[in-house]
């Protein structure tokens, strides 16, 4: 309706640089693929791409009993539009004490409804830029999410020996006896033939990586597999039937014709990734209590997977555990000098927010990552 900011609706089209490099979803397989099985869509700049984010990635998230408040965002714009908190259009917001879990298709079901009737009806709309009617079509390209939500909106879970969707029946897992939890090594077998990677061993599960990289898993096969599965929906239901692997449930999205054919259906939040993986790493050079990935019980591991001797705990005449120094250790003075560089050091605007309220140069802690929004 707004003349001004209309024609930004069209830039994916007419605005952006088309050389090859990734700048934008539209240089995406993903985008290219569904272009080319929806050709009718496609000819259409006017048609809208969308992407729907769900909880953590949530801008407008301001009360702590409010869950899974997803934002759909519109992929016609620019780059440094589309992720702006002025160009989302909350979709759906979920009050409570506890968030839905595996029953959000319930709550997704009236968005489920409009987007089929965007795709198959079509909505009369009008373009203020160019001062002309037509008809407009949507579709869903993916959904974003963290690790958990993903479970909840693809209908995988995430927990077990199952848990890697890349992997999906062919699990490269190991249990980890003295942490108590699986681990999910092995994913050489996702590199190149002849990388490098594939064939070293002291680096990682002592064994050379000589398996083909597992298929991927299309739409059309998750329907294969989950053809006859229904499922029920509520806290009180527990007679749905067993489903294959690690399937909980077949998602709503595919009652969306085109959603089988999408290339990527579900994104993992790439600030919930660096976040965590940051604060492990930046836990784990500090050797911070409770938060180090480096302690006595994965040292245990790693001697009963019967890797990485140089690790193992040694125990002395008292019985008692000593755990030898790795190449990344820090003495009290290089910890002083590590968190004095981040507390008092300078980037460019919006790479950093208030890094130096972050970093606690006494107890050599640094916390609230997520806030800071950090990229190593």
């Amino acid at each position: 309706m707004s003349s001004k900011t209309a024609s930004f609706m069209k830039w994916h089209d007419e605005g952006h640089t088309k050389d090859g490099c990734m700048r934008h979803p539209t240089d995406s397989p993903a985008w290219q693929t569904f272009d080319f099985k929806q050709k009718d869509f496609a000819t259409n700049p006017h048609n809208v791409r969308l992407g729907l984010a769900s909880d953590g990635f949530n801008p407008y998230r301001t009360m702590s009993t409010t869950h899974n408040l997803p934002p759909w965002m519109a992929y016609n714009l620019s780059p440094w539009m589309c992720m702006k908190q002025p160009y989302f259009m909350m979709s759906l917001l979920i009050p409570g004490p506890s968030a839905p879990g595996n029953d959000i298709d319930v709550y997704l079901q009236p968005l489920i409804e409009e987007l089929k009737e965007l795709w198959e009806v079509r909505v009369d709309t009008h373009d203020a830029s160019a001062n002309q009617n037509f008809k407009m079509r949507v579709a869903l390209l993916s959904t974003i999410s963290d690790f958990p939500a993903y479970a909840n909106l693809s209908g995988w879970s995430t927990k077990g020996r199952f848990a890697c969707p890349s992997c999906h029946k062919e699990p490269c897992y190991s249990w980890l006896k003295y942490s108590g939890k699986h681990i999910y090594m092995d994913h050489g077998r996702f590199l190149e033939d002849s990388h490098v990677f594939r064939r070293y061993k002291r680096s990682f599960n002592g064994k050379e990586e000589r398996r083909k990289t597992p298929c991927r898993l299309t739409g059309s096969m998750v329907l294969q597999e989950l053809k006859d599965i229904q499922c029920k929906f509520g806290k009180l239901v527990k007679d749905n039937p067993k489903l294959p692997f690690s399937w909980k449930k077949r998602n709503i999205f595919f009652e969306l014709l085109y959603w089988k054919d999408n290339l990527l259906r579900h994104n993992l939040d790439v600030m919930h990734t660096e976040n965590n993986v940051c604060e492990s790493v930046l836990a784990t050079l500090l050797n911070s209590i409770g938060k180090s990935k480096d302690h006595l019980k994965a040292r245990q591991d790693l001697k009963d997977m019967g890797i990485r001797s140089e690790l193992h705990p040694i125990e002395d005449q008292l019985g008692r555990a000593y755990l030898p120094a790795v190449c990344f250790s820090m003495n009290q003075k290089e910890k002083d000098i590590f968190c004095k560089v981040l507390k008092n050091v300078k980037v460019p605007d919006g790479y950093a927010l208030n890094i130096s309220r972050r970093v606690h140069l006494k107890g050599h802690k640094i916390y609230g990552l997520k806030v800071m929004k950090i990229i190593f």
